[in-house]
C-alpha cells in the first residue's frame, strides 16, 4: 500500500473512530436519509441484489435488507465495517454482507441489480474509473443512484466550507451538467436528476455545533425542518445533487 493510500485509509478510520453498532433500523422519515430513501425507493420494486459502495456504518444497507433485498456493503474503513457487521448480527439480518474494500482499486465479486453510491465519488481521485467499474458491476438494465455535493451550494459559493471539504477528504464538487456528461461517457442512460438540500439542511450537517442537534430532529420535527429547508432550496439553490443512471438493457 502506497503512503498516500495509507494516509487516506487512516483519515477514514479516524472519522469512524466513534462509530457504534445500531440497535434498530431507521424509518423512511429519518431526517438524515429521508431524501435518499425516497429517491432509491422508486426503483426497488421488486426486491433486488444491491451493492452499497461507501456504506459506512451500514445504515442504508440495514434499511434495505430489512425490506427483503440482498445487500453487499463495502467501505474503506475497517472500523465502520466491523460496526455494520455487529449491527446486522444484532438485528438478525442474514441477507446482508459487509466487507472492507478500497473501491475502485478493489471490487466485490458478482453482478448487481442496483448500486448505491452516496457521498463517495467526490472523495475518489479518478471518478471516471469509478463510474466505469460501477458500469461493469451492474447487470444489463441495472441502476445506480449517486449523490454528491453541489458546486452551486450557497455555503460553498460563500467560501464557508473549504475547511470542511478538506477535513472530510472532498477532492471536488460537481455541477449537474458535469456529472451527466461523465456518466454518458461511461455508457449510462440518465433516468432522473434532482437538485436537493437547501442551505438550512446543509448548515446542520456542516457546522459541528449545529450538527449535534440533528439526532433530535425526529417525527414531526423532521417534516417541519424539511419544509423550511425546501423553501431555502427554492430561494438559494441546491447543496446536493442526485442522479439515477441505468446500464442499457
Amino acid at each position: 500500500m502506497c503512503i498516500c493510500q495509507q494516509g487516506k485509509t487512516r483519515k477514514y478510520e479516524e472519522f469512524h473512530q466513534g462509530t457504534k453498532s445500531q440497535k434498530r433500523v431507521i424509518d423512511e422519515n429519518n431526517f438524515t436519509y429521508r431524501h435518499i430513501l425516497s429517491e432509491v425507493d422508486k426503483f426497488l420494486k421488486p426486491p433486488k441484489r444491491i451493492l452499497d459502495i461507501g456504506c459506512g456504518a451500514g445504515t442504508i444497507c440495514l434499511y434495505y435488507a430489512n425490506k427483503g433485498n440482498t445487500l453487499v456493503g463495502i467501505d474503506i474503513s475497517q472500523r465502520a465495517v466491523e460496526s455494520a457487521v455487529e449491527s446486522a448480527k444484532y438485528l438478525e439480518l442474514k441477507n446482508i454482507t459487509f466487507k472492507a474494500m478500497n473501491f475502485p482499486n478493489e471490487i466485490p465479486k458478482g453482478m448487481f441489480d442496483f448500486i448505491i453510491f452516496t457521498e463517495v465519488i467526490e472523495h475518489l481521485e479518478d471518478d471516471y474509473v469509478a463510474l466505469k467499474k460501477i458500469f461493469c458491476l451492474l447487470k444489463k438494465g441495472g441502476i445506480v443512484f449517486i449523490s454528491t455535493p453541489s458546486r452551486n451550494a450557497p455555503l460553498y459559493r460563500l467560501g464557508l466550507v473549504k475547511e470542511f471539504d478538506k477535513r472530510v477528504g472532498h477532492l471536488r464538487r460537481y455541477t449537474m451538467e458535469e456529472l451527466e456528461e461523465k456518466s454518458k461517457k461511461c455508457g449510462f442512460v440518465i433516468l432522473e436528476t434532482r437538485k436537493t438540500e437547501g442551505i438550512v439542511r446543509n448548515f446542520l450537517f456542516l457546522n459541528p455545533i449545529a450538527g449535534k442537534f440533528v439526532r433530535f430532529i425526529k417525527f414531526f420535527l423532521s417534516d417541519w425542518v424539511t419544509f423550511v429547508d425546501d423553501i431555502s432550496l427554492k430561494l438559494f439553490g441546491e447543496s446536493n445533487i442526485f442522479i439515477v443512471l441505468q446500464k442499457p438493457k
